[in-house]
């Protein structure tokens, strides 16, 4: 199993999954204290103080925490409550994090299935399992969203119709693997029946509105435009993707998710709102009562699959495999496969081990049988190309033309090609 210095160099942003259950710690919320005790991070301000940013914006980002704490307790509240609610007796949590969702929802009598990084469930299964003993409703798989075959086994022991949820998760695809997320997400609810709910659009939206109320500033300020992205990208230390669900034209975010397959339908947060959130308590009066009218005007979106006649479920996929020669400094890969989150950080591995016996001065990587790269795989990738002493001395062969079109719209053509 890949170490977690690898899982974090492949994956970097799993490390703000560790924040949401600390943020849940601090409302009070049993279950979530419980846990975090289990995993024993450490607190959200000590994680922040850590950070390499100037003193200027980690005073800035220190200031912002209660503002983060209030969105993510009514995202994770509010979530749960849509799926109380509906009724689901299924539900496929992507990503799972590391949040109480799956003990919350196991209680009555929900079938969970929590999946995310490898990083994360290494940690979160067993720790649940240390408290909660052997519980046939809890199940933890890792997965690559953009992976069929990942989500497919994940699920492999629903029976009925599934409730999937993403929250955090949708801002850090590019385009291509943003549109592979939504075809294997409607391919599972074609198969299995039900429905996806997300608040990562409206909440990504308001975000800014709510961090102004908390520090008391204009969010329309031109030195405060998308300073809670550019934080959120500090914390996860991963930039936001700059994809068609994120465009600043709600119309133009409408006909994508029509386009990729699904009706919407919007729910007002403020339906399911919690009466009390903790998160609220310490501030002033006046900055609760804007907040909470700013809470009031975003949306959860469910999306259901339009009907299809021509839909496959096949799952098959290649496995991964690198075979690697290294001779007189030149190592050769040929690549076969998806490398993906899954993935990556075995050819991660391997690199290194190889680096270990011998220097390398020259990387070929023959792609004819590679069928999808994720940006967990261009990652590994550039951390390889970056080992050298020249970019000249980095090259892929043979791209089908899937790949190619990964590399041209994530403006790796440039860097690799």
């Amino acid at each position: 199993m890949p170490n977690e210095d690898l899982l974090l160099q492949v994956n970097p942003v799993f490390v703000t999954a560790r924040s949401c259950l600390q943020i849940m710690a601090s409302t009070g919320d049993e279950d979530s204290v419980k846990l975090l005790n289990e995993l024993g991070f450490d607190e959200m301000q000590k994680n922040v103080s850590k950070t390499s940013i100037p003193q200027e914006m980690l005073s800035l980002i220190t200031k912002m925490i209660p503002a983060f704490y209030v969105l993510v307790e009514l995202r994770f509240t509010g979530t749960n409550k849509i799926i109380e609610k509906t009724g689901a007796k299924c539900v496929l949590d992507l990503p799972c994090g590391y949040t109480t969702r799956g003990i919350t929802l196991s209680k009555s009598g929900v079938r969970y299935f929590g999946a995310d990084l490898p990083a994360v469930i290494n940690e979160i299964g067993p720790a649940v399992k240390k408290f909660t003993g052997e519980n046939s409703n809890i199940t933890y798989k890792a997965v690559d969203a953009t992976n069929y075959a990942s989500l497919k086994e994940a699920v492999a022991e629903a029976n009925g119709e599934l409730f999937i949820t993403t929250e955090g998760m949708l801002m850090y695809f590019s385009q291509s693997e943003l549109e592979e997320v939504f075809g294997n997400i409607r391919r599972l609810l074609l198969e299995y029946g039900g429905r996806w709910v997300t608040c990562d659009n409206t909440f990504m939206s308001w975000q800014n509105v709510i961090i102004a109320n908390v520090l008391g500033i204009d969010p329309d300020s031109e030195d405060f435009a998308s300073l809670g992205i550019k934080a959120a990208s500090i914390l996860s230390k991963a930039d936001h993707a700059n994809n068609t669900f994120f465009d600043k034209n709600t119309e133009k975010v409408k006909k994508f998710i029509s386009d990729m397959g699904f009706e919407l339908e919007a729910l007002p947060a403020a339906d399911y709102m919690p009466d009390v959130l903790h998160s609220l308590e310490n501030l002033p009066e006046e900055t609760v009562a804007r907040t909470r009218q700013a809470l009031g005007k975003m949306d959860f979106w469910v999306m259901t699959p339009k009907p299809s006649d021509n839909v496959s479920f096949s799952c098959e996929t290649k496995d991964f495999k690198a075979d690697m020669t290294l001779s007189d400094g030149r190592l050769e890969i040929d690549m076969k496969g998806r490398l993906d989150t899954i993935t990556a950080p075995e050819l991660l591995r391997s690199y290194r081990e190889a680096a270990e016996k011998e220097k390398i001065t020259d990387i070929c990587i023959d792609m004819k049988d590679t069928d999808y790269i994720s940006s967990a795989g261009l990652r590994v990738l550039l951390i390889m190309y970056k080992a050298l002493d020249g970019d000249t001395h980095f090259r892929i062969e043979n791209m089908n033309k899937t790949v190619q079109d990964i590399m041209d719209t994530t403006g790796f053509s440039g860097v690799f090609c």
